[in-house]
């Protein structure tokens, strides 16, 4: 009876940690997508309206959110093991300023992307994501970072032509320029 009762907390602290996870996720995705009400326009030909983008990809994150939970749930973990000669050189301190890191290196992406421009950016934010999530393999970095940035510049320059920042510096003004005429070669 013993035995049940001190495996019960071991089952609550396994749930809990994904558990605040999802909320946390499905807290931003619902703010997002109620922030989304002061721009609701409606765009003539396109039924969804100013707004149909940004609510579909609220409401893909909240999905995203919630396979996650269900899968960590189901007993699997996301994260793939460190070697253990790499878990004894991390310490608490790293960790901590290593998801600081990562926290502040999307809002330098968007600092950086006015002035060496979004094409020339993208790739360098992928590389360095890559690497803060502790991705050593060469080969994986390069596959990775060359379908992103393949779709980027699918999605971006040939199906909605979305004007992207091509950056104020010289030489980067022209490098996005050249990028966007190859990406729209044969239009």
């Amino acid at each position: 009876m013993e035995t049940a009762t001190a495996a019960r907390p071991s089952q609550i602290e396994r749930f809990k940690g994904p558990i605040i996870e999802w909320l946390v996720w499905l807290a931003i995705a619902g703010f997002a997508y109620w922030q989304t009400i002061y721009f609701a326009k409606d765009i003539v030909g396109y039924p969804p309206g100013a707004a149909g983008w940004p609510r579909t990809i609220c409401i893909l994150m909240a999905l995203g959110a919630t396979g996650q939970l269900l899968y960590k749930l189901a007993g699997h973990d996301l994260a793939e093991p460190a070697p253990a000669a790499a878990k004894e050189t991390h310490t608490g301190a790293h960790r901590v300023v290593q998801r600081l890191a990562i926290f502040a290196l999307p809002f330098l992406f968007l600092y950086v992307s006015p002035w060496i421009g979004f094409y020339v950016a993208a790739p360098l934010f992928v590389i360095t994501l890559m690497l803060l999530l502790e991705v050593r393999s060469p080969l994986a970095i390069a596959g990775v970072t060359l379908i992103v940035y393949a779709l980027f510049l699918l999605l971006f320059t040939r199906f909605f032509f979305v004007a992207l920042p091509n950056g104020r510096l010289d030489g980067f003004y022209e490098v996005n320029n050249a990028i966007i005429g190859f990406a729209r070669m044969g239009l």
